[in-house]
């Protein structure tokens, strides 16, 4: 809206203006004044003495009436043109002029300059109007020439301002001498397609801080000529530029025209050639309320009309300051070094920008390891926000210890701008462990004592707490002693010890008496506990046997006897030991003076001459016994001997024991 409201502004300025000038054309007065908008490039025109007027060209509203004095210092405006339809935007040019030759008569008014259509890149500037009729020169000729009627610029009348153009590019023109009128060949300006590649690193500084903020140059142009030149007189024309605005104009640039009919004498100061022939004064900058001029001596050559276009283009330098900061992101985490397990710790997080500017998008990221546990899971995120310069978060994070080892925390902090930093921990996880062993006989014979050493151990990293320590006996065993306070449950058939504290690394042995009374397979059941829910087991298998311990005794009835009378020999055969003897088997070898009349005893037997023999016992049980008998007759006297021979299963040698009988003879 405001773009518009200053459009319509200007607009209506420019009518005005328009209007202006047709009343004093009129009157036969003269338009003195042109005046720009901010921002446009400004023209001045200098024109000779006035051409003779045609008879033939239509009537101007813009000249004086045909009325007028020939006094008047005012020149005719050029014949044949209508007026041009007002363009509000000079987007188009709808009325060119057309050029003549100066040598060729014509009826169309004086001889113009002709239009430049074609303009390089540098002109950036297009020639101001006055009025509705200045507008109809716009398109793409940037370098317009008005028509002939349009009035030169008075001397006593300050020029329009102007604003810089900020895509302004100044010409590069080469000097050329006051004599040397020939073009300069030049190279043409760069466009951004044949540009070099931008560099990755810059090289700006900041500028003068008075170049902050809105920068608004006006440059004011005006030219001036004499009213009248003579053919081959010298003849000065000036241009002068002041800047009435509140900056510096950079680079300002005034290129001319060497009038048609005119031939250069000389330039002041020295100005160069541009790329069209075009005088070129580059004046550089021109500070505020500061006035520059120039001045070129022309030789006229031929009558008639003579002038040409100055036009002004300038830059503006602006700055801007920035301060660059950067932030930055640090972690400081805080954990025991060590933790005894199933406790719970805290991991006590401070996050910080030492940095110069705002973090912001801050979030924390935590991979829980192995040996540490958390409610949420093993990943978790915790999104901080923005962190101003020297800014700090404190975070507790409570964790529980559930495995030991040593364990590596992780914790990253990430913000925008590809902020990023990791802080690692270590910390060990300690715990308490408990093995339990027993040493002693796995094979024990009954009735004799079974000593065992019962131990428990840590082999973990941390004390374990209210040790106990439990063997349970089988039936096959029965308590004699413990030492180290250790006390026996007949009930349960169990043996305890307690100790407050078992240091890691460490290990406590007690003692244990049993006594086997069972035969059999039995196990001793040895079980400890502690603190934190520590169990270690083991059981001990023990082999319980008994010894068959056989003794048997051999007597005769009747000792002595006469031959031929009989005696019986008694064997009386006791399992003394605590296992049943097995396959007993028993054997009475008698001598020839001897008979074996009969036999008997717990299994049947069988006689072999002089021998007897007893079928094996399956079983004598302990304590047990059993009897054999045989009965002899005596043959001859003498004083006899008998052998009995017993074996078992448990002997590898039979046990021999002889038995004396006295046989006498009656004489």
């Amino acid at each position: 809206m405001k773009s518009l409201l200053i459009r319509v502004g200007a607009l209506g300025g420019l009518f005005l203006l328009g209007w202006i000038a047709i009343a004093q054309a009129q009157r036969g007065g003269a338009l003195v004044e042109e005046q720009s908008t901010a921002g446009s490039m400004a023209v001045a025109s200098d024109y000779s003495s006035p051409a003779p007027a045609s008879p033939e060209r239509s009537v101007n509203p813009l000249r004086a009436p045909a009325t007028q004095p020939p006094s008047s210092d005012i020149p005719d405006a050029e014949p044949g043109l209508s007026r041009p339809t007002s363009d509000p935007f000079g987007l188009r040019n709808r009325y060119p002029a057309t050029p003549t030759s100066a040598e060729e008569p014509v009826s169309s008014g004086p001889v113009l300059a002709p239009v430049n259509t074609v303009r390089p890149v540098e002109d950036r500037y297009s020639a101001p109007s006055a009025g509705r009729d200045r507008l109809a020169n716009r398109g793409g000729d940037r370098y317009s020439i008005p028509p002939a009627a349009a009035v030169a610029v008075s001397e006593d009348r300050e020029p329009a301002p102007f604003q810089a153009d900020p895509f302004a590019v100044p010409a590069n023109p080469t000097p050329i001498g006051e004599s040397n009128q020939s073009p300069v060949v030049m190279s043409p300006r760069r466009g951004f397609a044949d540009q070099a590649p931008l560099a990755n690193e810059g090289t700006g500084q900041p500028g003068d801080p008075r170049l902050e903020g809105i920068q608004s140059p006006q440059l004011t142009i005006q030219k001036s000529a004499p009213k009248e030149i003579q053919v081959g007189k010298p003849a000065v024309f000036r241009v002068v530029v002041r800047n009435i605005g509140q900056a510096p104009a950079c680079d300002v640039e005034i290129r001319d025209q060497v009038p048609r009919g005119t031939r250069l004498l000389s330039t002041k100061p020295q100005a160069k050639r541009g790329t069209r022939g075009e005088l070129v004064w580059t004046l550089g900058t021109i500070r505020p309320g500061e006035e520059l001029v120039v001045e070129m001596q022309l030789m006229p050559t031929t009558e008639g009309e003579i002038g040409s276009v100055a036009t002004v283009h300038f830059g503006a330098d602006a700055t801007a300051r920035s301060i660059a900061t950067r932030p930055l992101l640090a972690i400081e985490t805080t954990v025991p070094s060590k933790v005894l397990i199933g406790d719970q710790l805290t991991l006590s997080i401070v996050i910080s920008n030492p940095g110069t500017g705002v973090a912001t998008g801050v979030v924390l990221e935590e991979r829980i390891p192995a040996g540490l546990h958390h409610p949420a899971g093993n990943e978790l995120e915790y999104t901080i926000g923005d962190l101003k310069p020297g800014e700090s978060r404190k975070l507790d994070l409570p964790l529980v210890a559930n495995r030991p080892g040593m364990a590596v925390n992780l914790l990253t902090a990430r913000g925008d701008g590809n902020l990023r930093v990791e802080d690692k921990c270590e910390l060990e996880v300690i715990a308490p462990q408990l093995d339990v062993a027993l040493k002693g006989p796995k094979r024990r014979y009954l009735e004799r004592q079974a000593t065992y050493q019962l131990s428990v151990a840590n082999p973990g990293t941390a004390a374990a707490e209210q040790v106990e320590l439990v063997a349970s006996l089988p039936a096959g065993l029965k308590f004699v002693s413990a030492n180290n306070a250790g006390y026996y449950e007949e009930s349960t058939r169990t043996v305890h010890w307690r100790l407050e504290k078992l240091p890691a690394k460490e290990v406590g042995s007690v003692e244990l008496v049993t006594m086997p009374v069972e035969a059999g397979r039995h196990a001793i059941r040895l079980r400890g506990t502690a603190d934190k829910g520590l169990v270690a087991e083991k059981d001990q298998p023990v082999l319980i046997e008994g010894i068959a311990a056989i003794l048997f005794q051999v007597a005769d009835r009747i000792d002595p006897i006469g031959s031929g009378s009989e005696t019986t020999y008694e064997i009386r055969v006791v399992n003394q030991g605590s296992k049943a003897a097995t396959n007993v088997q028993l054997a009475v070898l008698l001598p020839p003076e001897l008979q074996p009349v009969a036999a008997e005893g717990p299994t049947r037997h069988a006689l072999d001459g002089n021998r007897v023999f007893f079928e094996g016992l399956a079983q004598l049980a302990p304590k047990a016994e059993t009897f054999y008998r045989v009965r002899v007759k005596a043959l001859r006297p003498g004083d006899l001997r008998i052998r009995v021979q017993l074996k078992t299963d448990d002997m590898q040698t039979p046990v021999t024991k002889e038995e004396s009988t006295r046989v006498y003879a009656d004489e």
